[in-house]
């Protein structure tokens, strides 16, 4: 079987997750003993779909999902895999929504998890609670107030890494946050599985609302691309992949980004 065929079957996809399909066809054939992938759909058994199921919760999302496109990609249809396909992403959704970690982020996760990044958020807002009662922020300012609004962030929710397309100014699009004083929310519409289960939409608490309110007209002020976060040389706005990049993204990372002297995080933050 070819990728080409999997390309003609999956017309609405982009291709990204053309690529991403195929490696994981590719792996979930492995997982049922061949080298490559099978030219016939036979493969793709109830015993292979019973030890997809006993996977954890994310693998069996990722080959279930393998498998109904490969299914696609054979033409035939696997109600049985499409089934559990909708049962492992509704479980997945709802841990998502939950706000609670899955196994691997839970094993990602800096020693202390939570606690630990509100206490570095708390030692982050110390050093720039400053900027709170200045007028007129540099980029600079700007750009150290959000790594503060990052970390509080993660601190209390376990949302991935949809900040980097999250908007403030209309046209809103579908992810975005607003509000007022101590009362933000943020609704996340794009996302994995908002086509099955719907938006994402989160009250952020007092907390971070009075971060965003600080915030937020600094932001309007310095930069005009309308989304949350920006980078720090251009003030453009953070592209999701220089996010998935960034250090104070991942928070055990921005544990250890805060405990560097600065001149060893000077390359980091510059985009």
């Amino acid at each position: 079987m070819s990728y080409a065929l999997l390309q003609k079957a999956c017309t609405n996809c982009k291709p990204s997750s053309i690529k991403t399909y195929w490696a994981n066809i590719r792996a979930l054939s492995r997982v049922a003993g061949h080298d490559a992938v099978p030219a016939g759909a036979g493969w793709l058994n109830d015993k292979l779909l019973k030890a997809v199921a006993a996977m954890p919760l994310n693998r069996s999302k990722r080959f279930t999902t393998a498998g109904v496109k490969a299914a696609q990609m054979y033409k035939v249809k696997k109600p049985k895999w499409g089934k559990l396909m909708s049962e492992t992403t509704e479980k997945y959704s709802k841990i998502r929504q939950s706000g609670k970690r899955t196994k691997r982020e839970h094993e990602n996760w800096p020693q202390g998890g939570y606690k630990a990044l509100g206490s570095l958020a708390k030692t982050l807002h110390s050093e720039l609670e400053h900027l709170e009662s200045k007028k007129l922020w540099s980029n600079s300012d700007l750009y150290h107030y959000q790594k503060f609004l990052i970390v509080l962030f993660y601190s209390k929710h376990a949302l991935r890494g949809d900040l980097a397309d999250v908007r403030h100014k209309k046209p809103l699009g579908s992810n975005w946050v607003a509000g007022k004083g101590t009362k933000y929310k943020l609704h996340i519409g794009a996302h994995k599985t908002s086509r099955a289960h719907g938006a994402i939409q989160l009250d952020l608490g007092p907390e971070i609302s009075r971060a965003l309110d600080t915030f937020l007209p600094q932001l309007r002020r310095l930069t005009t691309h309308g989304y949350l976060l920006s980078t720090l040389r251009t003030g453009n706005r953070l592209q999701r992949r220089h996010a998935a990049a960034h250090p104070q993204h991942h928070p055990g990372a921005a544990r250890e980004e805060h405990r560097r002297p600065a001149h060893q995080t000077s390359r980091t933050a510059h985009h």
